[in-house]
């Protein structure tokens, strides 16, 4: 089935980030290759959200390893500061954070994740949406590794406080197997079809019928829940 106006898919939006507590509520995760259009996907996805009275008390945190986003506001500027990330949060709804070490990515990672769970602690009332950009550069991101202590924590106790990772990677395969049961939802542009059996072992779900109309930046989300699929025409950042 395909959805032309994204405006209009609020159910769809609020499957794929609002933190409540449901069983939809867990992390999800996105799979494209480069160059697919995942930023502006995400961009646009991001930008209804913040529409919806529902995510009034959410707060979205955008970390890139690539130092790049598509949002154009003026008073949106990315910070390697983790201090200065969570003070602007106070009053913004979306921050942007860019890990400056390369050698030390995972230790910001976590650290951010860590002061997320303080936040949701001494705020309950609030929401947060973290979204790891090209995750799969992070140490253990692949289906046999192990990710750091803070990352599974996200994974896996992040529902109970109203936290959610959204993880993008470049292939399906790269999710580590911790995260195949805490997970509910994906979002799929232009797949390697080597991913196919994986995915058919893993989530029990047959993306091959979908596989030849995932280029041109459509888009598909499967909702691991019901086990159903729905594909999208591109979106443009508005």
């Amino acid at each position: 089935m395909s959805k032309t106006d994204l405006s209009e898919e609020r159910g769809l939006i609020r499957k794929l980030l609002l933190p409540d507590g449901s069983s939809h509520s867990l992390s999800v995760a996105m799979a494209s290759r480069s160059g697919s259009g995942k930023t502006t996907l995400l961009t646009r996805l991001i930008t209804e959200a913040r529409k919806d009275e529902a995510f009034k008390d959410v707060r979205f945190i955008y970390v890139s390893v690539k130092e790049e986003h598509l949002f154009k506001e003026k008073k949106l500027k990315p910070t390697n500061d983790l201090y200065k990330l969570f003070k602007h949060l106070r009053k913004n709804s979306i921050g942007i954070f860019y890990p400056s070490d390369p050698a030390n990515y995972e230790l910001e990672v976590d650290a951010l994740i860590e002061n997320v769970f303080q936040l949701s602690n001494s705020n309950p009332d609030t929401g947060f949406v973290i979204i790891l950009d090209d995750a799969n550069i992070l140490k253990g991101f692949d289906n046999r590794g192990t990710p750091s202590p803070a990352v599974k924590k996200l994974a896996v106790a992040g529902r109970s406080k109203n936290i959610r990772g959204l993880y993008i990677t470049h292939r399906i395969a790269n999710l580590p197997r911790i995260m195949m049961g805490n997970l509910s939802g994906l979002i799929l542009m232009s797949i390697s079809s080597m991913d196919l059996d994986y995915s058919r072992k893993i989530f029990g779900v047959d993306f091959e019928p979908i596989l030849p109309e995932l280029h041109s930046y459509r888009w598909a989300y499967v909702d691991l829940i019901s086990e159903k699929m729905d594909l999208f025409n591109p979106v443009k950042v508005v």
